[in-house]
């Protein structure tokens, strides 16, 4: 939907300026004064002992017609000030506790769910939580009070969201509003904060320099840390700006508030440059180097950690899905060495030989021969199953038999392989029609459902279309179909995806928007029904509010300072574990892709672009370690991109402590998005691996094309060439095998011919 141009309606809105003084967190005193909404205002103050000048200046947009563009200017003149703070702030009247409230990978629908303050790793296991129409259920995190007539404020720092923003939808008046500002100033990250009024009336949002969270703050899964900010001193000629673009815009359902978010996020950051370090076919050579040496277990099976902690470990041991495990043979089929790929079969064979139940359940967790539920042994959760692991599973499964095929015409899929993968099917399928969902845990002996009102079996449509389409069964495609209706009734159209990882409840997460867009994006191929294809370009918008949309600035001696990373397209985890990623949890974003050539729109190319350029920097190498050389060995990738502080105020950009599910998520890029890839008839290029091009001729048959390689390190890249047309059939699964690889030497350029027709010479 393209939003209405509209004026900010001054009854319902209002802009501040304030000036607080604090004693630690605490504010003792504040000076607040209104901003006319045209043109320019200065006032000048006494406050805290220092004389200030306070100027504001409001001008339209010309490019954005729902936009204003705001600059407030703090100057002390005179004398001076200590623990003192500055803020713009916009004020709404006619607020309601409906306002669905958006800050980016940090709140959604203002995290306004009933709490359950657990210990990590939180388990869901009260009587009330369990069962049919179980509630949404939240860990301690920031959150707007779910209770009426109380207390609710919501307050973080820049570095708690992927863009410096707060926004909300209103369905009572259609309305929806974006803030967007800068992360910080000369004073460290702006503070990000909405407070509610006890009868929900009324709401303020507040940028503020230095950011201060009042009196408490969030570190790991508790938001009663006392708050270690502190206010600034200023002396006379200090001066600090904030800037801010504030939209207000007709919107009719919370999605419309997404998909202008995609637009304009990156307003003030502007356009994200992408930094050359270490080519795609560089990292898998060092990942797969990593992984047999590291990670083969001599018992037939990929452990998700390294050798060393596996042994002492159990979820380090072997885990079906979620963080690697049945997704491995994948991409070692596809491109890995023989010795690889012989334990890409063998990690099969194991797998439907030694781990799997009677019923087709696969084991989740499997630790020196015995296989572990995933209730981290809280009581009567022994036989919980995560429903993420098991469509994991079954979707790279299937996955894996097309690759198979793809690659020998010939191969013929072993028959306990296949009946394996039936039971398990069948064992989800039924679980899905005996409870009319798949929820988020599976109890393993009966097969039902025991904790529901999640989204984390996103990926089971995905799962069960491609099963029905492998096996020409009727039944596990209408499963697909049904199932991925009713995700997206109850939770995309409200605008929530929840509860995909095993220990955040079902805080809002990433892992479960990507898996959702993923299952649209396979449906429509299966099917080639288009509302599929409408649902993905909905769930799109969705994800990319927890992908970094600029380059964070980190502390120049944290591990992320040190090797100057570029952290735009990063991922989010969720609201309760306050790190980006380096990449998506656990695949490769080739649905972003796919999304780009179905329907043209260069939004999702430009982000899965982002995300899958960068992850090559943060995965450790001998001439470059990422983090401390004796815990991040060549070849390891921490999850950690630590734009916050919850996990302590000395490791923003730090926490890197070894081996991660990030290394998967590298491989799958590595092999399921091209390098290069060109539209010939239109001479659109885009590079996403380590490479730069540029086309030096053109007709309308092929275009020559140089591509220099300007890394030290020797580039295979997948070049991917066709024409606009061409762009709209169905890619499906294992597209990479048809792709032609081009070898570039480190700092070589070469020169290659496209036609249309996909050759590449």
């Amino acid at each position: 939907m393209q939003p209405s141009t509209k004026a900010l309606p001054a009854r319902q809105a209002t802009l501040h300026v304030r000036i607080s003084q604090f004693d630690d967190a605490h504010e003792l005193t504040h000076y607040s004064h209104d901003i006319a909404i045209d043109g320019t205002t200065l006032r000048t103050v006494e406050f805290a002992g220092a004389d200030w000048q306070v100027a504001v200046s409001l001008m339209p947009v010309i490019a954005r017609p729902d936009a204003v563009d705001g600059t407030a200017v703090f100057r002390v003149t005179g004398g001076s000030a200590h623990d003192v703070a500055v803020a713009v702030e916009c004020h709404f009247s006619g607020w309601t506790r409906d306002h669905f409230v958006m800050a980016p990978a940090a709140a959604y629908n203002g995290n306004r769910f009933t709490c359950r303050p657990y210990k990590y790793p939180p388990m869901v296991h009260e009587a009330r939580d369990i069962g049919p129409g179980a509630p949404i259920v939240i860990t301690d995190v920031p959150r707007l009070n779910i209770e009426p007539n109380a207390f609710s404020r919501l307050q973080m720092l820049t570095g708690d969201v992927t863009t410096p923003c707060l926004s909300a939808y209103s369905p009572h008046d259609s309305t929806a509003y974006i803030l967007l500002t800068e992360q910080g100033s000369r004073l460290g990250n702006h503070g990000l904060t909405i407070e509610e009024s006890d009868d929900r009336a009324s709401a303020v949002w507040r940028i503020e320099a230095p950011g201060m969270r009042r009196d408490t703050m969030y570190t790991f899964a508790t938001t009663q840390t006392p708050s270690w900010d502190r206010g600034a001193n200023w002396q006379a000629g200090d001066e600090i700006v904030i800037r801010f673009r504030l939209f207000t815009f007709t919107a009719l359902a919370v999605q419309d508030l997404y998909d202008r978010f995609a637009v304009v996020r990156k307003d003030l950051s502007g356009p994200v440059a992408l930094h050359h370090e270490l080519p795609f076919s560089a990292a898998w050579d060092i990942i797969e180097d990593k992984y047999q040496r590291d990670n083969w277990n001599d018992e037939g099976y990929y452990m998700v950690g390294t050798r060393d902690v596996a042994a002492d470990q159990r979820y380090q041991d072997w885990q079906v899905g979620w963080v690697g495990g049945g997704m491995v043979p994948f991409p070692m089929l596809l491109a890995g060495q023989p010795e690889s790929r012989q334990h890409a079969v063998t990690n099969i064979e194991w797998m439907f030989s030694q781990a799997q139940y009677i019923g087709g359940l696969l084991h989740a967790v499997r630790h020196h021969g015995k296989a572990y539920g995933d209730g981290f042994d809280t009581p009567g959760t022994e036989t919980w199953l995560m429903v993420r692991k098991q469509v994991d599973a079954l979707y790279f499964i299937i996955k894996t038999f097309r690759l198979l095929h793809t690659l020998d015409k010939n191969w013929q899929l072993p028959l306990y392989w296949g009946l394996g993968t039936r039971e398990l099917a069948d064992g989800l399928v039924k679980a899905f029609e005996r409870s009319g969902e798949l929820g988020q845990y599976i109890d393993l002996e009966s097969g039902d459902v025991v904790v529901s009102g999640s989204t984390a079996s996103a990926m089971g449509p995905a799962a069960f279309a491609l099963a029905a389409q492998y096996y020409g069964n009727e039944r596990y495609l209408r499963a697909a179909e049904a199932l991925a209706a009713q995700l997206d009734a109850r939770d995309v159209r409200a605008g929530i995806t929840v509860g995909g990882p095993g220990e955040i409840l079902k805080c809002p997460d990433s892992e479960s928007a990507f898996a959702m867009l993923e299952s649209f994006i396979v449906l429509y191929e299966v099917t080639g029904k288009r509302d599929w294809l409408a649902r993905a370009e909905a769930m799109a918008t969705q994800c990319m509010t927890w992908c970094a949309s600029y380059d964070h600035t980190f502390p120049p001696d944290s591990g992320m300072g040190r090797i100057g990373a570029h952290a735009a397209g990063s991922v989010w985890a969720n609201v309760q574990n306050k790190h980006s990623a380096p990449g998506i949890c656990t695949l490769s974003g080739d649905s972003l892709f796919k999304l780009f050539r179905y329907t043209g729109n260069r939004l999702y190319l430009e982000q899965i672009q982002e995300t899958a350029h960068n992850i090559t920097q943060y995965l450790s190498r001998a001439d470059r370690p990422v983090g401390d050389p004796h815990i991040m060995k060549p070849g390891w990738m921490c999850e950690r991109v630590n734009f916050s502080d919850w996990e302590g105020r000395d490791n923003i950009g730090g926490s890197l402590f070894g081996s991660c599910w990030p290394e998967v998520s590298m491989m799958l890029t590595t092999v399921e998005l091209p390098g290069l890839y060109a539209q010939v008839d239109t001479g659109m290029l885009c590079v996403i691996d380590h490479v730069d091009a540029r086309i030096t001729a053109r007709d309308d048959d092929a275009m020559t094309v140089a591509v220099a390689n300007p890394t030290r390190f020797d580039a295979r890249v997948r070049v991917f060439a066709e024409t606009s047309t061409a762009a709209t059939t169905i890619l499906g699964q294992a597209a990479a095998v048809r792709w032609p690889v081009i070898t570039i030497s480190a700092g070589e350029t070469r020169v290659v011919q496209m036609t249309k027709d996909g050759r590449v010479a």
